[in-house]
């Protein structure tokens, strides 16, 4: 099995300082009691608590995907230090915003591929949330004039209808309501929500992290079917990593930690015979796998 580890300039790693610190604090915070990680997260930083309040959740994600989106210090000084560390001296919040990149430049090739070979594109995003990362990618590709002759379309199947009304508040932001269908419903259910054989590309980011391997080859053995042939799949896992006590005291729900070969093995078992394409983000916390029908 082939494994990469993704690289440029516009991914976030850990500089020398950083990695220094984080050699104190990572054992700290994953020793620290529950109550008291809690309370310095509620405290400090107007984002750490937004993550604690909504834990788990779309939202929480949010929080962390749009650091960029604001100025550090817009809250004042040590509430700008605080964000300084919990945006980046942990792990998870760049690590997150480094899957979101990796998947957002996956779908963009095969989108391009798919309009450059004359056809139009049906794309699928399981438990997507607010779907940022195809609406970035389609917003990008529609300046590029991609779509003059050719159709997009993008379905989100979500449980959580709060994630969907974010998602199509960011898409109207984006004005791009018009490629999406959004869809109520549990993940299980795909194949009385969907035909066989109509979605060029998957992509099931998140997700799987909290599916036993079980629920995971149910739920992928369906994407399965409603690929079409040399349709592909994108889909990422948590890595077992040095902060998951840490995440855990948070209070974020229980998550399976895979390797990439347990990853594999799911996609193998729920019907894929090709073997994956596998990416670690640059600070190891995901796993990031495309596999091709």
């Amino acid at each position: 099995m082939k494994i990469t580890v993704a690289q440029g300039k516009h991914l976030e790693k850990h500089n020398l300082l950083t990695k220094f610190i984080r050699i104190f604090t990572v054992p700290l915070l994953n020793n620290l009691s529950i109550s008291f990680i809690q309370k310095l997260m509620k405290k400090s930083s107007h984002d750490a608590r937004r993550v604690l309040e909504t834990v788990g959740s779309t939202h929480a994600l949010e929080v962390m995907y749009t650091r960029y989106h604001r100025s550090l210090f817009y809250r004042g000084i040590l509430n700008g230090l605080a964000d300084l560390f919990w945006h980046h001296a942990v792990s998870q919040p760049k690590a997150l915003r480094n899957r979101l990149k990796i998947v957002e430049e996956k779908i963009e090739e095969e989108i391009s591929q798919l309009v450059n070979g004359d056809k139009d594109a049906t794309i699928l995003t399981v438990g997507g949330g607010s779907s940022r990362a195809l609406i970035h990618c389609i917003d990008r590709l529609y300046k590029k004039n991609l779509f003059d002759s050719h159709k997009i379309k993008v379905i989100n199947v979500d449980k959580d209808k709060k994630a969907i009304e974010l998602g199509k508040e960011l898409a109207q932001r984006f004005n791009l309501n018009h490629v999406f269908e959004w869809i109520n419903d549990d993940a299980r259910n795909l194949k009385s929500l969907i035909k066989p054989e109509t979605i060029d590309v998957v992509e099931m980011v998140g997700l799987l992290d909290y599916f036993s391997e079980e629920r995971g080859i149910e739920v992928i053995g369906q994407i399965f079917n409603l690929l079409r042939k040399k349709g592909v799949f994108i889909v990422a896992n948590i890595y077992p990593n040095s902060e998951r006590i840490f995440v855990s005291k948070t209070g974020w729900p229980k998550m399976y930690y895979r390797t990439p070969e347990d990853l594999a093995s799911i996609l193998s078992k729920a019907g894929f015979t090709e073997e994956p394409t596998v990416i670690f983000e640059p600070l190891r916390v995901h796993i990031i796998q495309v596999v091709r029908k």
